[in-house]
């Protein structure tokens, strides 16, 4: 395992080692982009630890893009709903916070 594996797996909290796993839904931020991701599997391998794979939608690509992402990189885990809602917006999200 590399050094930057080590790193982020360190830097992983409890939440993400039990919650993110095949099957639930997830939000992380991407070189500006939110992005919705649904997990279908987790890796066995020791050099991929702490990765998931899945298909990742934002408003950059709505059709969806296989592939793996670190447990540590997710903010949250949502619900089917939640997924479901932002999928027919489009992936679009607004807060309707005024400030």
């Amino acid at each position: 395992m590399d050094q930057a594996n080590r790193t982020a797996n360190q830097a992983t909290l409890n939440w993400q080692w039990e919650l993110l796993n095949p099957g639930s839904y997830a939000i992380r931020v991407s070189k500006g982009l939110l992005i919705f991701t649904e997990i279908t599997h987790d890796y066995s391998e020791v050099r991929m630890q702490g990765y998931g794979y899945g298909k990742h939608y934002s408003v950059a690509c709505a059709e969806g893009e296989s592939g793996d992402a670190h447990r540590a990189a997710f903010l949250a885990v949502i619900t089917d709903d939640m997924f479901e809602a932002a999928k027919n917006c489009g992936w679009v999200i607004t807060t309707g916070f005024e400030g």
